[in-house]
């Protein structure tokens, strides 16, 4: 009753709001505000910030170079390929626009980009699925969130490479929906130029495409819930069998054919990619010392947390759900839970960086509680299971094998990385978001005040926390 009562509260808002204006006047006028809000943003950010922030030593003067037309000096210290330094010249050189607030622009575009294809991106998965309409209230509204998700929104107004990553992934994303594979390839292959973990997420749509293919043949239509369950990797495996053994071997040899020949233009990616790792004896180059590889459970842990705490609306509605788990399935809770303290116990690492630099909120949550009282460790266990228990159950209504290969491409993106990176959890996260089953309205409302108070308070963070280093001559500030 009491849970009733709270959702009816918190939906007033819309069921007040909206219906007052048009559908179109409340489109015009949010995004007049987004478009000028951020720009105004940008320019009071650039104007109390005008030197190199943490990163953009390495970044800018190497753009700058690469829009002076010399291609040949390298910064050893930047690890990540040229990607996002060939955009910006494309975009700036051929106006000579090669300046610190004019290369900043081009993210501050590409958060403007990230709107356009984040909303697609929604609506294309609600068309989708039939039994999944959203408003168009809904699907605007969760488009700002993600855009405005406050990890990726702060980088929007410096020169690092996350938001055209996002931006490369999301066009990737949207155009696998749309079913262009080859120019969703493309896309892939410059999101891999632009930071190499991408080529996960490229991964992560060839095994999807894989999937489509295999249902496309089956000669019944599966049911939804059945296929978000265990019943669909036997259903998948069903399927292989019978290819096999309808016809002549020839027939089976001409179907892998058939599903290696749609896949294709992905496969061709993975392949360059893999000769580059070859060829570069790893998937870093530049700088090696701060990226070594590594086995780094924990992140996983920190990373549930770090959902949770954006999207907690989301995770509230299965508090219930998680006490039933509790009672019905004691015994794997029980090892669950002693996995992840037997996890924090021997695979709790932290990079040297984390102790030494005091320009990131992971510094401080760190040597102020994790790092000083062993015990925080553990009393964070339970909100690491809850959390991973909330994430199944909102993606639960897809597909079991598109559950399970998110669970390994978010693995593979992040328990190789010792340096606990909030940037790290971007990428994991929008795609966690975007599959998100069709939210309540007083879900995306408590989400949008989140996001707008947390944007709130690391902007003052930012621009009233100054302090000065020893060997470092401009101001540092605070950001993830």
């Amino acid at each position: 009753m009491f849970s009733n009562t709270f959702e009816t509260i918190m939906s007033l808002p819309f069921r007040l709001s909206y219906p007052s204006m048009s559908y179109k006047m409340f489109t015009r006028s949010t995004l007049i505000l987004f478009l000028t809000s951020t720009a105004l943003l940008f320019l009071y950010l650039n104007r109390i910030q005008p030197h190199y922030f943490i990163d953009e030593a390495f970044h800018i003067p190497q753009v700058l170079r690469y829009c002076a037309w010399n291609f040949t000096e390298w910064d050893p210290k930047i690890t990540t390929l040229p990607g996002l330094y060939l955009i910006t010249t494309a975009i700036l050189s051929p106006f000579g626009l090669c300046s610190i607030t004019c290369v900043r622009c081009v993210n501050l575009i590409g958060t403007y980009i990230n709107l356009y294809l984040t909303y697609n991106i929604i609506k294309e998965n609600c068309e989708s699925n039939e039994a999944d309409r959203w408003s168009n209230w809904l699907m605007l509204a969760s488009a700002y969130n993600i855009t405005l998700f406050p990890p990726l929104y702060f980088w929007s107004f410096f020169y690092y490479t996350d938001v055209a990553s996002v931006n490369t992934v999301l066009l990737m994303l949207l155009l696998h929906r749309r079913k262009r594979r080859k120019l969703s390839a493309f896309a892939g292959l410059t999101a891999v130029l632009v930071r190499q973990t991408n080529i996960i997420w490229l991964g992560f749509l060839a095994v999807e495409h894989a999937l489509d293919i295999f249902e496309s043949r089956m000669e019944q239509p599966v049911p939804p819930r059945s296929l978000a369950t265990p019943l669909h990797f036997r259903l998948i495996w069903k399927q292989i069998v019978y290819e096999f053994r309808k016809g002549p071997p020839s027939s089976f040899v001409g179907f892998l054919l058939q599903v290696c020949g749609s896949l294709l233009p992905y496969m061709t990616v993975c392949l360059v990619f893999v000769v580059f790792v070859a060829w570069n004896e790893g998937i870093v180059i530049g700088d090696r010392s701060a990226h070594v590889a590594t086995v780094h459970v924990c992140q996983i842990f920190y990373f549930s947390a770090f959902v949770s705490l954006f999207s907690w609306p989301y995770a509230v509605r299965h508090r219930r759900e998680v006490l039933r788990f509790l009672r019905r399935h004691w015994a794997f809770a029980s090892c669950a839970a002693a996995f992840v303290a037997a996890a924090i116990r021997f695979n709790t690492l932290v990079h040297p960086y984390v102790l030494a630099d005091n320009r990131h909120y992971w510094f401080y949550v760190w040597n102020r509680f994790l790092g000083r009282y062993t015990a925080c460790r553990y009393l964070l266990a339970p909100v690491y299971c809850a959390s991973l228990f909330a994430m199944s159950r909102n993606i639960g209504h897809r597909r079991f094998l598109t559950q399970i290969n998110y669970a390994i491409c978010v693995c593979a993106v992040l328990i190789p990385q010792l340096l606990v990176e909030p940037r790290y959890f971007i990428l994991p996260y929008i795609f966690y978001r975007l599959n998100v089953g069709k939210p309540r309205e007083w879900q995306v409302y408590l989400e949008s005040l989140t996001t707008l108070a947390v944007n709130l308070a690391q902007f003052l963070i930012f621009a009233n926390k100054v302090f000065y280093w020893e060997d470092q001559p401009y101001a540092q500030r605070i950001s993830w």
